[in-house]
């Protein structure tokens, strides 16, 4: 009768196990289909007087984007809390982020300047295949960086996590999709940085410049903090609460202006680190036993005593 039960509780605990592995590759399909929704959405667009329609199509697929990188937060994250990682897990994630942090907003920059939003005109040839072939470029960086990510990865632990050789794609899709909602915002009747002409800071002619930057970026060697490992793990000091505070409160009033700062502040913080380790060397610890620069070998030696006092 014990040995029954027992089985049952098995079959069980079994049947759990199955249902918790598959969620972490529900959450991955769900980055994926957000993705695809910003891609069908975009291409469907037409352009009537320089105007899309649907009118906001660009802002949902900018959404989409960012809907698409909290799926992508929580799938590794469910998936080493049931203790459900795995090798197929990992390249889906990658084969999703490809689609949703790659093509989507490379695509978008291209249908944002594309030659029919300029009524077909001569003039705006050139600047339509200048954004056409950036959006590749930037589509391109995303995947390289994705495929270096996977042959460089040995480990699905999140001490292997805490750090990014180059820019991670979610992070680089969130400056695509958070600067297309910024160009929104400004021209909306309830911006409240009514200072900005959103004719003079035109942000969707500078995207395919930002795109090919973002790209370069992804796919260069400058490091990038996990900002979910490191920032939300562990205990953290009063002062950390109160930068959440104030920021919850910046994005509670400027919530696009914020994202944008949040996004394009990430992205520019390998340069400036970078730059900030060059002009600041650490010296290099020295082997164990050898002298202090400038000093001679038996610097360290203890002096030697005299067997008696001098006269």
């Amino acid at each position: 009768m014990t040995s029954g039960r027992n089985r049952r509780r098995r079959r069980i605990r079994e049947r759990a196990r199955e249902g918790l592995a598959i969620l972490p590759s529900l959450l991955t399909l769900g980055n994926m289909l957000c993705g695809f929704y910003a891609i069908v959405h975009v291409a469907s667009v037409q352009w009537t007087d320089g105007a899309p329609r649907p009118e906001r199509a660009f802002f949902h697929a900018s959404v989409a984007i960012l809907l698409a990188m909290v799926f992508d937060m929580l799938d590794g994250r469910v998936a080493r809390m049931t203790r459900t990682t795995s090798d197929f897990g990992g390249q889906l994630d990658s084969l999703a982020d490809a689609i949703s942090f790659g093509v989507a907003p490379a695509v978008m920059v291209a249908m944002l300047n594309s030659w029919a939003r300029f009524g077909w005109a001569e003039t705006e040839q050139f600047w339509a295949k200048m954004a056409w072939v950036f959006g590749a470029a930037y589509a391109s960086g995303a995947v390289i960086r994705l495929a270096r990510f996977n042959a460089e990865t040995q480990s699905h632990s999140e001490e292997a996590h805490r750090y990014f050789k180059g820019l991670p794609s979610p992070a680089a899709a969130g400056v695509i999709a958070s600067l297309v909602l910024l160009q929104y915002y400004l021209q909306s009747p309830r911006s409240r940085l009514s200072w900005v002409n959103p004719e003079i800071v035109n942000i969707t002619a500078a995207l395919p410049f930002v795109a090919l930057l973002i790209g370069y970026l992804m796919v260069s060697q400058f490091r990038y903090v996990h900002a979910a490992n490191v920032f939300l793990r562990g205990r953290k000091p009063f002062e950390y609460l109160t930068g959440v505070v104030f920021g919850g409160v910046l994005f509670a009033l400027f919530p696009e202006p914020a994202l944008a700062l949040l996004f394009c502040g990430f992205a520019a913080s390998g340069p400036v680190l970078a730059f900030y380790r060059w002009m600041h060397p650490q010296p290099t610890p020295l082997p164990l036993g050898a002298p202090a620069p400038g000093l001679p070998a038996d610097h360290d030696a203890p002096p030697q005593q005299s067997a008696a006092p001098q006269a």
